[in-house]
């Protein structure tokens, strides 16, 4: 059997692209022929075929169409290929993971509808409505129940055709002992001491709840014992103006720790003592897997399919609303007893436990068996 995977990008800088190279390297050892389709490509270290697909530069719409184009030139005559299957867009009509979720659920979430003229919403709701259609495409794959309903919403897809491949982590890179070899290092590089340190990860902070997580320092710094003191380190890379100043207005901006992209995140799960991600909207969150398998409390929203996994209260905390922080800062008051702090570290890190790539890997393999 060979594989055909289809994605902008090839590499492991996002969430998304991590499942694609996780996907494909399991792929490949599992003895499928793996061919890779894509316009930017980190170089795999397993044995796969690369294909460089031409994307446009200019605006992201013209690199989304331009792409779609030339990958539709690239397959055809490619009779070798048994299924294509692609990443976050709906580019052919073979099965499509949609790690990012439904984009029309998305819009709708976001409360974006002035976005709607963006020439890149329209490209990619025309593309979900060509795709997502009986007699479209083979199957759809989605990471969450949470992320399969808001498929179903928008569009006629047969609810059959849609299937639930949980997101997986490397327990043995993500877990309570490697992460924090680097504990005192990584503390040290941010002038960090022994101060309680929560962690946000993600790109996109206005979509991830960094707003939140900020205005519940603000309640924080009002509260008895070391949750007053708290600081929080950011990861990830945006825009962080309008933040800063939400932060100076709360006299709270020493409590401020921008990282910028990092790599290798699993050192800062090591470094922190609490994970907070209070995103308004997320289909299911892989740094929140990865922090729970570092053994670290997570806090998010119900608005993230991570929220599924998690028993609340117990294995992590699930807010009801994303903007709700001072619900947060509650849940943050709480988890500055290093005791409570712990236990629920070590209930999220044995949920985490249930969730590995090879699992994924065989829904996704249960899927292809069905559609070839």
């Amino acid at each position: 059997m060979r594989i055909g995977l289809a994605s902008i990008r090839f590499d492991r800088r996002g969430g998304s692209e991590r499942r694609t190279w996780n996907l494909a390297r399991g792929l490949v050892e599992a003895g499928v022929e793996v061919s890779i389709f894509a316009a930017a490509v980190e170089e795999p270290d397993f044995n796969a075929e690369v294909n460089i697909v031409p994307m446009a530069s200019g605006p992201s719409f013209l690199k989304v169409s331009s792409f779609r184009n030339n990958l539709l030139r690239a397959l055809s005559g490619r009779r070798d290929i048994d299924l294509v299957h692609n990443q976050i867009r709906p580019f052919t009509d073979g099965v499509v993971t949609v790690g990012g979720g439904c984009h029309a659920e998305y819009l709708e979430r976001m409360g974006s509808s002035f976005n709607f003229l963006n020439p890149l919403h329209r490209l990619v709701l025309k593309m979900e409505k060509e795709r997502y259609r009986p007699g479209g495409c083979r199957a759809v794959i989605t990471n969450s129940e949470f992320s399969k309903q808001g498929l179903l919403r928008h569009y006629p897809i047969p609810p059959e055709k849609v299937f639930i491949a949980y997101n997986g982590v490397d327990m043995e890179k993500f877990n309570p002992v490697s992460t924090r070899l680097k504990r005192a290092e990584i503390r040290q590089k941010y002038g960090l001491g022994d101060e309680l340190l929560a962690l946000f990860v993600g790109a996109g902070y206005r979509r991830k709840g960094l707003q939140t997580a900020i205005s519940a320092l603000g309640y924080a710094k009002e509260m008895e014992g070391n949750v007053s003191k708290i600081k929080l380190l950011i990861a990830g890379k945006d825009d962080k103006r309008p933040f800063l100043k939400l932060a100076e207005r709360l006299g709270i901006s020493d409590r401020l720790i921008f990282a910028g992209h990092v790599g290798e995140p699993e050192s800062l799960y090591g470094a922190a003592d609490i994970f907070v991600l209070p995103t308004k909207y997320d289909p299911f969150s892989n740094s929140c897997l990865e922090a729970m398998a570092s053994g670290l409390p997570v806090i998010t929203t119900v608005q993230n399919g991570v929220a599924e996994i998690i028993e609340d209260g117990s294995s992590g905390f699930v807010l009801k609303n994303p903007d709700d922080a001072a619900g947060l800062a509650a849940i943050l008051q709480y988890l500055a007893c290093e005791k409570a702090r712990n236990e629920a570290g070590k209930r999220a890190r044995l949920k985490a436990e249930n969730f590995t790539w090879t699992k994924t890997l065989q829904k996704t393999l249960e899927v292809y068996r069905k559609v070839i």
